[in-house]
């Protein structure tokens, strides 16, 4: 499979690979206090922000250069980086969509929307514990 980001045409650099400098350093994901205290739209904008920097992390590009309107896989995510990406999300947040679902999201929506529901489901839990 060809990766999208690294055979654009007209990209100066002739190794394909982007400029390190346009590459997010740091990735901050929302906070659980900050996600708990957002209306449900905003939560999906949040995690949906966070998951468009993530995504531009793994697949080495600009987190504005991800369109949140294709699937995963249309972006570049396949099975390894899609490993890489559950494994920063889990580490970020606490929980992490399965490997399937993360490859057949429709979109950083779905993605967004299926974390809203996993960070839900732990809170809930942890307060009926």
């Amino acid at each position: 499979m060809l990766d999208w980001f690294r055979t654009a045409p007209g990209d100066p650099d002739e190794s394909g690979a982007p400029d390190d400098d346009a590459l997010p350093a740091d990735v901050t994901p929302p906070t659980r206090p900050e996600l708990a205290a957002a209306s449900p739209a905003r939560q999906e904008r949040l995690l949906g922000d966070y998951l468009c920097q993530e995504i531009g992390r793994v697949l080495r590009c600009p987190a504005g250069k991800v369109d949140r309107h294709q699937t995963m896989t249309d972006l570049g995510v396949g099975s390894m980086t899609g490993l890489e990406l559950q494994r920063r999300i889990r580490a970020a947040l606490g929980v992490a969509p399965d490997l399937p679902t993360i490859l057949r999201a429709e979109n950083t929506h779905v993605l967004a929307l299926r974390l809203v529901d996993l960070l839900g489901a732990t809170t809930a839990g942890a307060l009926s514990a």
